[in-house]
């Protein structure tokens, strides 16, 4: 199985917008018929080996938490683009049912002008406090996830969904935040038992 291992800004980044998860699209195959997978091979696309690990690890984690058998596709592959011809050799030694990916798909920087309006009374006290009056400004940056679930029998793209959340540091809190978003949507959608 091939899977795209594209670079991407940073799934400290990506993984980091977590702290609340809203999941902003959805897809599944309609032509899919399952059954649910109760085992899945956990693959985070980044450039940085450590946050992949990271990442790999405490969603396997999740995942076992909630019933399903998980392992990480670090522990078999190295990073990089080369790996994809071993990605196909681990899923089959593997017995994973399905492959769980995940990939940064943009990264936005937020400006956030509140203003700190003046206060009210006759004009020359308004018009003293409006000059004197700053606004509060804030800029936080809102991180896209695409998240795919791949049928490892068929290599076909059976389920996918984009998140957004606000970028965090904390990449073990952070997954565990995606990964309780997104778990009970597979099972609810009948991409896992």
């Amino acid at each position: 199985m091939k899977l795209p291992l594209l670079p991407a800004a940073g799934l400290i980044v990506a993984i980091g917008a977590c702290s609340s998860v809203t999941v902003s699209n959805a897809w599944k195959d309609p032509a899919w018929s399952g059954p649910p997978a109760d085992s899945v091979l956990v693959v985070g696309i980044t450039r940085s080996d450590t946050m992949r690990r990271v990442f790999e690890d405490t969603f396997s984690q999740q995942l076992q938490a909630a019933g399903i058998k998980a392992s990480a596709s670090y522990t078999q592959i190295p990073a990089g683009a080369g790996a994809s011809v071993q990605l196909g050799t681990l899923i089959k030694s593997s017995g994973a049912q399905a492959v769980l990916a995940t990939r940064v798909q943009r990264v936005e920087t937020k400006i956030n002008v509140t203003p700190s309006g003046p206060g009210y009374g006759r004009f020359y006290g308004w018009y003293g406090s409006a000059w004197a009056s700053t606004p509060d400004v804030t800029q936080y940056d809102v991180v896209t996830l695409e998240t795919s679930v791949w049928d490892a029998k068929t290599e076909n793209l059976v389920w996918t969904v984009t998140t957004q959340a606000v970028a965090t540091n904390n990449i073990p809190k952070a997954t565990t935040q995606l990964a309780q978003t997104l778990i009970p949507k597979l099972k609810a959608d009948g991409i896992l038992r």
